[in-house]
């Protein structure tokens, strides 16, 4: 799945980020949201880094330390080389992520109930692990191009599932019967 996205020309990819992010704003679980944590996409993802130019919005990076759960922080300086080849902010405002009222998850493959497979260090899983014991846990909207999304993952018993899945080709939520097919044909 790594090699598939990795082979997405930049403008398929520019153009699939550009649907999702439309996708993304669009979403009843955006709407009235301010602070939200994001990524910079790389290596052919489905980048949301557009949302960092969103005025209403205060957007979080994740900040990766090995080992260690995810920080997010609004960055107020250029952005540093970090861990896995992805920049990361080096200064600003540390915001707890079960704090964040919606985090766009990064991921290689998805299934129809929202077990994802990420790339292997559980970053995103041990950091939200306790948000089921949150009033107002942060909503958790996986992104990806359509052909990431796969029948079935086999979950493990510390996978968090996401609560949306946006693509290029629509908008599925977990639970219910319906996902978009690949060519936009519903």
């Amino acid at each position: 799945m790594i090699e598939r996205r990795m082979a997405q020309s930049p403008e398929v990819v520019r153009r699939a980020s550009s649907v999702v992010v439309r996708r993304l704003l669009d979403l009843p679980e955006m709407a009235g949201r301010r602070r939200i944590g994001a990524y910079l996409g790389i290596r052919g993802e489905v980048d949301p880094s557009a949302l960092c130019e969103v005025e209403r919005l205060e957007v979080a990076l994740p900040v990766t330390t090995a080992g260690e759960p995810l920080r997010f922080v609004v960055p107020s300086g250029p952005l540093e080389p970090g861990p896995y080849g992805i920049r990361q902010p080096g200064r600003g405002h540390e915001v707890d992520p079960l704090d964040l009222e919606v985090i766009v998850v990064p991921l290689v493959a998805v299934d129809h109930r929202g077990n994802r497979v990420g790339h292997g260090a559980g970053f995103y899983d041990r950091t939200f692990a306790a948000r089921r014991d949150r009033p107002a846990p942060p909503v958790l909207i996986g992104i990806c191009h359509a052909f990431q999304v796969v029948g079935q993952l086999d979950a493990r018993p510390w996978d968090v599932p996401l609560d949306v899945i946006v693509t290029d080709a629509g908008i599925h939520r977990p639970g219910m019967a319906h996902f978009p097919s690949p060519m936009g044909e519903d």
